[in-house]
C-alpha cells in the first residue's frame, strides 16, 4: 500500500508544480511571420497576407496576419484576420496521443468599427468536425472573447478555422490559440495528494497500534 500510494504522489507531482501547461500548437499566437514570401517582419500598424507562417497552412487566399493595425493583439503584437481578398482558413496539424482528452482554447473577436455580425464569421473545426460558429459585432476596439473545448486526439489531427462570413477583406480576428492535455487543476491535484497522504497516515497509526 505504502509503495503505491507514493508511487501516486510521485507521479502527481510534476502536475501539481506546473501551473502552465505547454500548448502543443505551433506559433498559436502568431508572432513568427518568417517565410519564403512577403515582408519577414511585420512593423507595427502595418499587415500582410502569408501563403503560410510557421506552424498555419491556408488555402488559396492565405493567411492575413496584422500588427496592432484596425484593433489591437491579445496576446504579443500579432493577431490573425480571416477573409483575406476573400474567405480564407488557417489550418494546423497536430501531433497527439490516440484517446487522450485535450483543452483546445483561443481568443475571437469581431473586426472593430464592422457592425455586419455576418461579416465576422468563422467556423471552427477539429479533424472536419465543425465545433462553434463564432460570430459578432465588432465595437470601436477589440472585444476578445475566450472561448474552451475539450478534444480527443487521435495521434493526428487538424484544427481549422475557416471564415464564411461575406467576402469583402473584413473577418472576424483570432489569437493566442493553444492545445494542452485535459490534466486536473493543479489545486485538485494538490487535494488528491493531501488525501493520500492522510490515507497513508492513517494506515501508519493503525500499523503502530497494533504492533
Amino acid at each position: 500500500m505504502k509503495q503505491v500510494v507514493l508511487s501516486l504522489l510521485l507521479a502527481a507531482a510534476p502536475f501539481v508544480a506546473s501551473a502552465a501547461p505547454i500548448s502543443l500548437i505551433t506559433n498559436g499566437s502568431f508572432e513568427d511571420v518568417s517565410s519564403d514570401e512577403g515582408v519577414q517582419t511585420l512593423t507595427p500598424g502595418t499587415w500582410q497576407i502569408y501563403g503560410s507562417i510557421p506552424g498555419w497552412s491556408s488555402g488559396p487566399n492565405g493567411i492575413e496576419v496584422r500588427n496592432n493595425v484596425a484593433g489591437t493583439a491579445y496576446d504579443g503584437n500579432h493577431f490573425m484576420e480571416l477573409d483575406t481578398t476573400a474567405n480564407s482558413i488557417a489550418f494546423q496539424s497536430i501531433a497527439t496521443v490516440a484517446g487522450s482528452l485535450y483543452k483546445l482554447t483561443f481568443f475571437y473577436s469581431p473586426r472593430p468599427g464592422v457592425t455586419a455580425a455576418t461579416t465576422n464569421n468563422i467556423e471552427v473545426y477539429w479533424n472536419g468536425t465543425l465545433l462553434q460558429l463564432l460570430s459578432g459585432t465588432g465595437g470601436s476596439t477589440h472585444n476578445w472573447q475566450a472561448f474552451n473545448f475539450s478534444v480527443t486526439g487521435t495521434g493526428s489531427d487538424t484544427l481549422q478555422f475557416k471564415a464564411t462570413g461575406e467576402d469583402n477583406s473584413y473577418g472576424g480576428s483570432l489569437d493566442m490559440v493553444s492545445l494542452t492535455h485535459a490534466v486536473p487543476e493543479p489545486g485538485t491535484l494538490a487535494l488528491l495528494m493531501g488525501g493520500l497522504l492522510a490515507a497513508l497516515g492513517v494506515r501508519r497509526a493503525k500499523a503502530r497500534s497494533n504492533a
